[in-house]
């Protein structure tokens, strides 16, 4: 499924944010599923697993447990998980709430549900996260695709608007993760030629499953090493157009705050970088010269408080113009964006 159910996708996580921060809807959420004297005391159904198997049976059931367990939105997470199950469309669940459930689907709902009670995040659950209206697989050796990483695809999008008369533009994206970012840029420049580097083997796996099913995986060169190490040989040194990275920013010492479904199910090497949180910055920022061109872009997603900090970095290089900034949803420097120029000595 991917617009089949609502579009649940969290917010990468700085200590303060909250993983659950949803545009339509949140602890807001009534389920037409749920009787109102449900909805407004939960202490009038027994948490038992029912007898019988039906939506509306199995829904309720899941739905106070998961806010006995203190998730967000309990009824909204109990449906979007039975809709992963039964493979329907969300509206279905109102019309045949009394529809029974056959036996083996309501084994693998309660396995579930019981995951999510745990704070296994949604996505994982159910494999399933959208980016810029994109259905992407996931699972925990990828971190789960954000609402503002769509800033800085839009950022690279609107800039590669202006070379069109360039052959091919030339995009390296380090970190690829789920691929979330150089999918959707290969799916909306028609002449990117993208290397996607990653240090997990893992996460390349996830980011080629995601590009063959968008049917851009030709467009994608994947490379598992050391940010620009494997670009080696690939005879791209001063062609890069764009350096993109939305890298590990979270400090040593706030990863121990991160809420618990971030903290404990996505990947460590994938959140925190170092004890400031910017030692990826600083070593993707040291070796740009080699790769782009006069001209091109580098542009990051940043921490809350490093858009200023990354911005120096650059300065201190003397190769790139001022940075500039966009803001995320909740008006922090999310994005920092950087141009090359002539390195002055």
């Amino acid at each position: 499924m991917s617009k089949r159910y609502c579009n649940y996708l969290s917010n990468r996580v700085s200590p303060g944010f909250s993983l659950h921060s949803l545009s339509n809807h949140n602890k807001t959420h009534t389920s037409p599923i749920l009787s109102p004297q449900y909805e407004n005391n939960t202490d009038s159904l027994k948490n038992t697993f029912p007898d019988k198997y039906t939506i509306s049976s199995l829904v309720h059931w899941a739905s106070k447990l998961l806010q006995e367990h203190g998730i967000d939105s309990p009824s909204l997470d109990a449906e979007v998980i039975l809709l992963h199950h039964l493979g329907c469309k969300r509206i279905d669940l109102y019309i045949h709430s009394d529809q029974p459930v056959e036996e083996t689907v309501a084994m693998h709902y309660k396995e579930s549900i019981q995951r999510r009670s745990q704070r296994v995040p949604l996505q994982y659950i159910t494999n399933h996260a959208e980016f810029m209206s994109l259905d992407f697989y996931v699972d925990e050796r990828v971190l789960i695709p954000r609402p503002e990483t769509e800033l800085l695809v839009e950022a690279v999008i609107k800039r590669a608007q202006i070379l069109t008369r360039e052959n091919e533009i030339v995009i390296v994206d380090i970190g690829v993760g789920s691929g979330n970012i150089a999918v959707t840029l290969a799916k909306k420049i028609d002449n990117a030629r993208i290397f996607a580097v990653d240090i997990s083997p893992d996460a390349l796996a996830v980011a080629k499953i995601n590009a063959q099913r968008h049917d851009v995986f030709s467009k994608i060169t994947f490379l598992c090493g050391d940010i620009f190490r494997p670009l080696e040989g690939y005879g791209i040194e001063s062609k890069v157009s764009f350096i993109v990275s939305n890298p590990p920013y979270i400090s040593s010492d706030e990863f121990h705050d991160l809420q618990k479904e971030v903290r404990d199910f996505e990947p460590y090497g994938a959140l925190v970088s170092g004890q400031d949180g910017l030692q990826m910055f600083k070593r993707i920022i040291a070796n740009t010269h080699t790769w782009l061109k006069p001209g091109g872009f580098v542009i990051f997603e940043a921490g809350e408080k490093q858009a200023r900090k990354i911005a120096r970095l650059f300065e201190e290089t003397r190769c790139f113009k001022k940075a500039a900034f966009i803001k995320d949803y909740q008006h922090i420097s999310r994005i920092v964006i950087a141009q090359m120029e002539e390195c002055r000595g």
